[in-house]
């Protein structure tokens, strides 16, 4: 019997996009993403996975942007030895599963609002170094938690295919929060630009969920200015990363000569 998601509210839909892309990107030779969990979920899911045949762009793009974070992940676990990786909008993320014994001394702590981390638990036990927090990440109240629970901790946030679903205020608010509360932690998160965010409605994968997008930036070093504590390190566009031929010959023209398509999806 397969788990229903016919119930969960639009943003919360989303998470089905970065399933399906890990899960389908198993088949294809050599593999991008190595994520065999992923495609046990999508078999455990009563949910139309595959309206997103018609999202190659995004398949892609959420594949290579997976493996850019677990890289990011990895160095920083063996970095620090006092590591904390909080995942913020974690839906049914593999990460923990996927680096495996690379991180298993080291803390997750992943957050989501209670109907996905409900819906989580019915298909994914945490970990033995993983807690599943069930909260909106806006609220401060998990951040005072792992604060007192870590107090000499090195954190990282990541915050994967999460912040275009917000309004700038939220996002900012999110960013002086943490700013705040844990000196030195790494924020590591992607973002898209002020163009792609005004294309909800044709975006290949957006517009077969009714999620929209409310958040969009051009420069990625202006969010310095939503706290004094912030520092940008730089940042990375998703269809400059190996790979992205995957996506068809038409989106590689596209990011070889239009700038506006090269930079619409970057990593920070």
């Amino acid at each position: 019997m397969r788990t229903s998601a016919h119930s969960f509210s639009a943003v919360c839909e989303t998470l089905f996009i970065p399933l399906y892309a890990r899960a389908r990107e198993q088949h294809q030779v050599p593999t991008l993403l190595k994520d065999p969990l992923a495609q046990e979920l999508v078999q455990k899911i009563d949910y139309d996975f595959a309206k997103f045949e018609q999202a190659p762009a995004s398949m892609t793009g959420v594949v290579l942007r997976a493996a850019y974070f677990d890289a990011i992940v990895r160095q920083f676990v063996k970095n620090h030895t006092n590591a904390v990786v909080v995942h913020l909008g974690y839906g049914l993320d593999t990460r923990c599963q996927r680096l495996g014994a690379e991180v298993a001394d080291t803390p997750f702590y992943q957050i989501d609002v209670p109907e996905v981390i409900t819906f989580r638990k019915q298909l994914l036990a945490p970990l033995a170094n993983e807690t599943y927090i069930a909260s909106c990440m806006f609220e401060t109240t998990w951040m005072e938690k792992l604060q007192k629970k870590h107090p000499r901790a090195t954190f990282a946030f990541v915050m994967e295919g999460v912040l275009m679903y917000f309004s700038p205020e939220q996002n900012q608010q999110l960013f002086a929060h943490l700013a705040q509360r844990f000196a030195g932690a790494e924020l590591h998160f992607d973002v898209i630009s002020r163009w792609l965010s005004t294309g909800s409605n044709w975006h290949d994968a957006v517009r077969l969920t009714p999620a929209q997008f409310q958040f969009g930036i051009d420069d990625d070093r202006a969010i310095e200015q939503w706290h004094a504590a912030l520092r940008y390190q730089g940042s990375c566009d998703v269809m400059s990363f190996e790979g992205w031929e995957r996506a068809g010959w038409l989106y590689w023209l596209g990011q070889q000569y239009f700038p506006v398509l090269r930079s619409a999806a970057r990593v920070v």
